[in-house]
């Protein structure tokens, strides 16, 4: 066990609704290096460009990402239908 390679645990980070990869990326990158330095992070982009406002507009330049679509019904209801999400099975 003295020659044992130790690999680093490899953590997935996802973004949230209407961002990008690169803000959890630029925000991790202020830890400390004691901490980053001893994990494998691994940021992914949503696979839809978004196509409405994010909230980090003005805060985090752009290009920003959706993980699944929605569109509101106008059915004087609040429901709301979600789609695309074919692509979770390859998680």
């Amino acid at each position: 066990m003295e020659n044992e390679i130790r690999r680093k645990p490899r953590i997935l980070c996802l973004h949230s609704f209407r961002t990008s990869g690169r803000i959890p990326q630029k925000m991790i990158s202020r830890w400390p290096e004691s901490v980053s330095g001893e994990l494998d992070l691994v940021f992914a982009d949503a696979p839809f460009p978004a196509e409405g406002k994010s909230d980090v507009e003005g805060i985090y330049d752009p290009p920003y990402f959706e993980w699944f679509k929605s569109d509101k019904v106008q059915y004087n209801t609040p429901l709301v239908i979600f789609t695309n999400f074919d692509f979770f099975v390859f998680i």
